[in-house]
């Protein structure tokens, strides 16, 4: 037995240990209850490629570290920002930052700053709509435009309506 797999059958009741910890010493039974999340995140981020793994379960962490700021330290509001790491392991994890990325983590970096100087979230927000421009001016996606013509559009009207019915006709002879 490896020692990730000793630490995976040894979590629930590490789990408990914190629980019982947290309620009976720092009496708050809300943070305590929390701790038992950590029995899936331990069996998915101690199998398979860490790396990955971290990528696809850090919106699951991020939750778990809001939670314990919320429910520990009373500290809901800092708290949220928690969130904001589950993009940048992804950008991390992957090694490089698409264009159409880049735009909107610049968008969403000028929103969190001029909010925290300003204090004006309520219509800054609108500067989300630029991600869209941005990114359809400058940063086309190729698969995102559809050009059908008369006869392409009889073509495929034809393949998947008539035909089905042709088809579905056989299959009950």
């Amino acid at each position: 037995m490896t020692f990730k797999n000793r630490v995976i059958a040894a979590m629930p009741l590490i789990s408990l240990l914190l629980f019982l910890f947290a309620g009976l010493y720092l009496e708050n039974w809300n943070l305590g209850w929390t701790f038992f999340l950590l029995i899936p995140l331990s069996i998915v981020l101690l199998t398979g490629k860490p790396l990955k793994r971290l990528s696809e379960v850090m919106p699951f962490i991020s939750l778990i570290v809001f939670l314990w700021l919320g429910f520990g330290f009373e500290l809901w509001h800092p708290g949220w920002a928690v969130f904001l790491l589950i993009p940048l392991v992804n950008i991390l994890v992957d090694g490089k930052i698409p264009p159409r990325k880049l735009v909107g983590l610049l968008i969403t970096g000028g929103y969190l700053a001029i909010g925290l100087v300003t204090d004006q979230w309520h219509p800054t927000w609108i500067i989300f709509l630029l991600i869209p421009i941005i990114n359809t001016i400058f940063f086309p996606q190729q698969s995102a435009y559809v050009s059908m013509t008369r006869n392409s559009f009889k073509n495929r009207f034809k393949d998947i309506i008539i035909n089905a019915k042709t088809s579905d006709d056989e299959d009950d002879l």
